[in-house]
């Protein structure tokens, strides 16, 4: 569903409730846009329902599930958790609220498997963004691209840097609005500075503003970049290199998959370089804004080359203590 589509106001019985979580829920940098979608969808029921109800209750909950049933599991989970959080988070003035059991949460049997992008396919996407048309747009999203692979930011956090947020002393990038409102610094390699500096003498070229809170990527015809727009040109770049096909929808290379493979390569490298990687976790997930390394693990995930490492590392470490117990077992 279309962003504009979702500008209206809720028209429902619980437009204010909606409305205040929304609220909420930006105050604490996790409104992203599934939930203003699964709230809009929820509201147009209501109204359609003819429902004049003050409070989410069981029997509404389960109706509206049911006119979920063509959607994709996933889709069904999401809008679910939607739900629930709205009633907990109402459950905090009312504690009389109803709240959907999370057991009864629809199940998703195939767990989605993010992308990883190869460090060739990461330079094509470069080069690719470099013959961009437009005079500052192939050097803002390049310096994007770069931005998100090696440094592991999130979409929203590098869109809303801003030129005070960079720096070039301490070659860091202070993100100041990260998720949950935590602020953290990141620190950049010589290589990603140098391209900032570039970036920034192309933007003020193009007479971008060069106050301290403007806006560090900048588009001539518009201002600031909206995420929307910028996770669209992405998606253009990842049709043209990696086969993206249009309306491919959470599936395939999608633009957060950089910051999969920035975990998964930046683990790869310690493994090659023969460093502590458990010691090396805890400060993996600090630089990519976590609370614990729980949240670092969904980022992990397992290819071929990480493997091999893995076994490597192990067969050098372990593999006479596994030649001698099998010898043993022989002698048995």
């Amino acid at each position: 569903m279309k962003a504009h589509r979702l500008a209206g106001p809720f028209r429902g019985p619980l437009a204010r409730g909606f409305d205040a979580f929304l609220a909420f829920r930006q105050d604490l940098a996790t409104c992203h846009e599934h939930v203003r979608v699964a709230l809009h969808h929820l509201d147009r029921f209501l109204v359609q329902r003819g429902s004049d109800a003050h409070e989410l209750t069981r029997p509404l909950l389960e109706e509206w599930l049911t006119t979920l049933a063509d959607r994709a599991p996933i889709t069904r989970r999401n809008y679910f958790r939607v739900a629930r959080q709205y009633c907990v988070f109402r459950a905090r003035a009312d504690p009389t609220v109803f709240i959907p059991d999370a057991i009864s949460c629809p199940r998703v049997t195939a767990r989605f498997r993010p992308y990883i992008y190869s460090e060739q396919e990461i330079r094509a996407l470069v080069k690719a963004a470099a013959h961009l048309s437009g005079t500052l747009r192939p050097h803002t999203y390049v310096t994007l691209l770069l931005l998100l692979y090696t440094t592991g930011l999130r979409i929203g956090e590098a869109i809303r840097l801003q030129l005070r947020d960079i720096d070039h002393d301490s070659a860091i990038v202070h993100v100041r609005a990260g998720k949950f409102r935590k602020a953290r610094l990141v620190p950049m390699t010589a290589s990603l500075l140098a391209r900032l500096d570039t970036y920034l003498q192309q933007r003020q070229r193009a007479g971008a503003p060069t106050h301290a809170d403007a806006p560090l990527l900048w588009n001539p015809r518009r201002g600031a970049y909206s995420r929307v727009g910028v996770q669209h040109g992405i998606s253009r770049l990842l049709r043209l290199v990696c086969g993206k096909r249009r309306g491919q929808r959470g599936h395939g290379p999608r633009v957060h998959d950089i910051r999969h493979a920035f975990a998964v390569h930046r683990l790869l490298r310690w493994y090659r370089e023969g460093a502590d990687v458990q010691a090396k976790l805890p400060l993996l997930a600090t630089y990519l804004g976590h609370c614990t390394f729980l949240s670092t693990q969904y980022y992990l995930t397992a290819t071929p080359e990480l493997l091999a490492e893995a076994s490597h590392r192990f067969h050098n470490g372990f593999g006479s203590v596994v030649r001698l117990s099998e010898e043993l077992d022989d002698i048995r």
